[in-house]
């Protein structure tokens, strides 16, 4: 088979993120001498190409460095087939037919087989795609979204499909960030953004695309100029990398911990949630001991079978005390997803009655029960931080299921635990509403991240 030895790539970027000190070029084996990628580097960034090339050389692809006679198939991302086109001829080239023109999907998909995988009509890059940016006039773009995106986010669709990913990932990012410093202004600045942008039909491409609108203010400008420029945000990169932000993110992960608590441990210099375990001086709540106690479970996704399997059994468990009991699921679960990290249920009765005693059926690990704030007199003696006057119980339910290994209790060690197990620990959270408050609180419970 043939060998290949791969230029280093030098190149220069738009805005300079420092000097790094390039890799030693290597050789690798083509196993698929037919196919020779180029991949553009427009909109992706050096960085990520770079990876991306490295990536397909080891298993096996050959990869041009530079649009050469040679190449057969060229990898874009995010580019619509006219822009590929535009800079195609910007590199002098008169005839495209001869290159099969394809989307970064495909490049993905022969990643993951490992091997080259048909270039399906679902691959290319067409003139007729499907996807809104080809069909829709440029000059028509902007000012149809500025006229159909509501100011409000009740009142914008909650989609599924995200177009602008590679925007809300690092918009999210700066928005925790900024959370984890107290800074509430900002991070409801950048999860605005993020809202606004994940219910276009279209992937923004270009300044122009987001004119009119709203939540579109510098900070979050800066964040879209520069991914639209280089491919990645040099600002998530750097969040990414601080040790604050790497030990709040994994302290806040433990069910109880908030931001108040991650600054202390923080402080007295603890990094890692091993350094807080290990340390014997720490207080820990009872919620908190509870997170640590069920980590494993907690922080893994929950199903959506998982969830109609909780959701079954409060339904059952309501209707023995509210026979006419209206439950709901809500959340991410109701908007439609197939994964979440809890399950909410809205709860409410046509009838007078009030009192509930869903927390003695042996199914719940765990509940931190906040009454309701309707009534003055009934304000609870410590202070609640919460979005609504409604009753609340914040939960652990065990859902009974097959396992094959008791693995979810590997950062547990230090607490009493089975050995196996045949249940799994899930956060529940259940929302007690009048009936005459339900529309509101399933639009709210039902929310949009």
């Amino acid at each position: 088979m043939d060998r290949i030895r791969p230029p280093a790539v030098f190149s220069q970027r738009k805005r300079q993120k420092g000097m790094c000190s390039p890799h030693l070029p290597r050789s690798y084996e083509v196993k698929f001498s037919k196919f020779v990628i180029f991949i553009m580097q427009r909109k992706m960034g050096v960085t990520r190409r770079t990876f991306l090339m490295e990536l397909a050389r080891r298993k096996g692809f050959r990869v041009e460095s530079e649009l050469s006679d040679s190449v057969t198939h060229i990898v874009a991302e995010n580019n619509s087939y006219p822009e590929v086109l535009d800079w195609l001829r910007g590199q002098a080239v008169g005839d495209s037919s001869r290159f099969e023109i394809l989307d970064i999907s495909w490049f993905t998909a022969c990643m993951e087989a490992g091997r080259p995988v048909a270039s399906e009509m679902k691959y290319r890059l067409m003139e007729q795609g499907q996807s809104p940016p080809l069909n829709t006039p440029e000059s028509e773009v902007p000012s149809l979204v500025a006229n159909e995106v509501s100011q409000y986010s009740c009142q914008r669709k909650t989609t599924l499909n995200n177009y602008n990913k590679n925007f809300t990932d690092a918009f999210e990012i700066m928005a925790e960030n900024y959370e984890f410093k107290e800074n509430e202004i900002f991070c409801l600045e950048f999860l605005r953004a993020a809202s606004v942008l994940k219910c276009l039909p279209f992937p923004v491409t270009r300044m122009k695309d987001i004119q009119g609108l709203p939540c579109m203010g510098d900070r979050v400008r800066d964040v879209i100029e520069e991914i639209i420029e280089e491919g990645e945000s040099s600002r998530a990169k750097e969040v990414l990398n601080d040790e604050r932000y790497k030990s709040f993110k994994q302290f806040t992960s433990v069910f109880g911990v908030g931001v108040k608590t991650a600054e202390k441990w923080y402080r007295m210099g603890l990094q890692t949630l091993e350094e807080v375990k290990a340390d014997k001086t720490l207080k820990l709540s009872k919620m908190q001991k509870a997170g640590f106690l069920y980590y494993e479970d907690l922080v893994s996704c929950v199903t959506k079978a998982e969830a109609d399997a909780v959701s079954l059994i409060v339904k059952n468990t309501v209707c023995m005390f509210l026979p006419d009991a209206l439950v709901t699921i809500t959340g991410g679960f109701r908007r439609g997803k197939n994964i979440g990290h809890d399950i909410d249920f809205l709860i409410t009765s046509p009838g007078q009655r009030e009192d509930c005693e869903l927390l003695h059926k042996g199914l719940l690990l765990y509940c931190d029960i906040i009454e309701s704030t309707f009534v003055k007199e009934q304000l609870p003696c410590r202070k609640v931080d919460a979005m609504d006057h409604f009753q609340k119980c914040f939960a652990i339910l065990k859902l009974y299921q097959p396992r094959v290994d008791n693995s979810s209790y590997s950062t547990s060690r230090d607490f009493d635990t089975a050995q196996v197990k045949d249940w799994k620990a899930i956060r529940v959270d259940l929302v007690i509403t009048p009936f005459e408050q339900y529309a509101y609180a399933l639009l709210g419970w039902t929310g949009s991240r």
